[in-house]
């Protein structure tokens, strides 16, 4: 079982149905790192949304002097509580290698600030067992499976140490939309509050797919 992206500040941070639509909107940013050829970790940039970053300084104490703007020495001490995960969660973010996942190792080299009304954190995931791009089907996504984060990648993610790119494939957020609305609908029609509902993967109907393209 994981542990929660932070500790609660909504009441919908408890297991059930209410997890089956997003209360956290995050803007990703990612690079994935090559080095001699290999495939080696991810850094990823996560930007909350500007009122969730309103609530995080409120209840962290991010604004210790009060004049309406966090600390940084605040923000340093909460880096890498959003990440606070169980091992083996993936993290919101799934890495893929011939359709097949790759294991991430523990969050590292956290760090946070404040930017345009925004709480911003990276962290970085190593691969575990690095991997040559070459010949191999490499993709990635930013999502929450249960939809309770929604997350979207504004701008194409980077690439450093090789002659790469990331080409987008959108999601189809109409037909995920009617999907959304269907599971919902299910989740309304329970008569029993307290009967506990398999929340289907509903984020990766909206999580856009990036392919790794590479020069030879």
């Amino acid at each position: 079982m994981r542990k929660t992206l932070l500790p609660c500040l909504f009441v919908a941070c408890s297991p059930g149905p209410s997890l089956a639509h997003p209360h956290i909107f995050i803007d990703t940013a990612f690079t994935l790192v090559i080095e001699d050829g290999m495939a080696t970790a991810v850094q990823i940039d996560w930007a909350y949304d500007a009122f969730y970053s309103m609530l995080m300084i409120e209840e962290y104490r991010l604004d210790a002097d009060g004049d309406g703007l966090p600390e940084q020495t605040e923000l340093d001490a909460l880096a890498g509580h959003d990440v606070d995960w169980d091992a083996g969660f993936p993290g919101h973010f799934v890495l893929s290698l011939d359709n097949g996942a790759v294991s991430l190792g523990s969050a590292v080299h956290h760090q946070a600030r404040f930017e345009d009304n925004r709480v911003i954190t990276s962290h970085v995931r190593p691969i575990e067992t690095p991997f040559p791009i070459t010949s191999h089907r490499v993709t990635a996504r930013a999502y929450d499976p249960t939809y309770f984060v929604a997350y979207d990648v504004p701008k194409p993610p980077a690439v450093t140490g090789a002659n790469c790119t990331f080409e987008r494939e959108e999601a189809d957020r109409k037909a995920a939309q009617a999907e959304y609305g269907e599971a919902l609908d299910a989740i309304d029609r329970t008569e029993d509050p307290f009967e506990v509902i398999e929340v289907p993967d509903i984020g990766i109907l909206f999580a856009d797919r990036f392919t790794l393209r590479c020069d030879n």
